[in-house]
């Protein structure tokens, strides 16, 4: 690592490289999450929509209920990993000072963010699920110190939670596409 008088072992830098990464990960996934909630939002309005249409009776009032909840359950998801990654985008300056005081606790903890750092930026073609795995040892160093910590711990967890929650809405979506594509032969027919 570089040295200098500031900065002996070149904390300051490894801790900007890493915030760095991190907000370019971020950046990718917020993009992937705009794409999956605007698909969420169609498909699952879209089929809500076409079941209320082509059912009548009780099969209605029951297509409401399961409707509305996985709708409100794939929406929520990918809005919830959306809100996550903005708040996250907001704590730059804390960010870099948290990771600095990480990697300054132990030689076990700068380790563990040089090799995320390394990897995260070697897989920079990736896609965004992809990187996220880079995070999950991150994620176990900062858990140990997670009361010293305010930004951090959101950071790291919102970067390896959002493939769970974008995939959540998008197996939901898938499904409910299927169905409002039944539900549009039923009207058709």
């Amino acid at each position: 690592m570089a040295s200098n008088d500031d900065d002996p072992f070149g904390l300051d830098e490894l801790a900007r490289r890493a915030v760095e990464v991190m907000f370019g990960l971020l950046g990718r996934a917020q993009s992937l999450a705009r794409a999956v909630l605007i698909f969420a939002v169609v498909a699952c309005c879209g089929a809500w929509l076409l079941g209320v249409a082509a059912l009548d009776g009780t099969g209605r009032f029951v297509w409401i209920a399961i409707g509305s909840f996985f709708a409100f359950v794939a929406i929520a998801a990918v809005g919830l990993a959306t809100f996550r990654l903005a708040i996250v985008r907001r704590g730059g300056d804390a960010l870099v000072g948290e990771v600095r005081t990480l990697i300054g606790n132990d030689e076990s903890s700068e380790r563990t963010v040089i090799e995320t750092v390394e990897s995260a930026e070697g897989a920079g073609g990736d896609g965004v699920v992809n990187m996220s795995k880079q995070f999950f040892s991150l994620r176990d160093e900062v858990t140990g110190h997670a009361t010293q910590f305010a930004a951090l711990p959101l950071a790291v967890s919102s970067i390896t939670t959002f493939p769970g929650l974008v995939a959540l809405a998008t197996v939901i979506s898938m499904g409910m596409l299927g169905l409002g594509a039944i539900f549009a032969l039923i009207l058709i027919f």
